[in-house]
């Protein structure tokens, strides 16, 4: 075998080497990734809710939608991250019980606030919970949060 050839297989070797490794390490990768964005967005519910509850101190009310808590309760709205890698800022009111459970699955982002107060059973009045409801590494519901 001439020397160009012998260089060809050796380099092929590497690459080859270097794409299993590559392939074996990845989930882990992705997993850590997944547990990030969790992490991530339980702590931005939790800013969230800071926010209301600072909010409702001072005006003695809770507000009609989160984003009355920006700019002087919240710089910004935090994003959620379980829907995607960039998050969602968005926000969607819900006026009574049916329309809070109706309006969350595992396709859909950003934030949903209950903005209905409390009447018999209903326990999501005043709650916020981001839109989707499957964890990202399959560990049950976000309503749990």
């Amino acid at each position: 075998m001439d020397k160009k050839g012998w260089v060809l297989v050796k380099l092929l070797l590497i690459i080859t080497g270097v794409l299993i490794f590559i392939y074996l390490i990845t989930p882990r990768f992705q997993k850590n990734i997944y547990r990030i964005c969790d992490l991530t967005t339980q702590t931005n519910l939790e800013s969230i809710r800071v926010a209301l509850l600072s909010y409702h101190k001072d005006k003695e009310g809770w507000p009609s939608s989160l984003s009355k808590l920006t700019p002087k309760y919240l710089k910004k709205m935090p994003r959620e991250f379980l829907s995607s890698i960039k998050g969602s800022s968005k926000i969607l009111i819900a006026k009574k019980e049916a329309d809070f459970i109706s309006q969350r699955g595992s396709h859909l982002s950003g934030w949903i606030y209950g903005s209905y107060d409390q009447k018999g059973e209903e326990k999501y009045a005043r709650s916020v919970l981001p839109m989707s409801t499957t964890l990202s590494d399959e560990a049950g519901n976000t309503s749990s949060w």
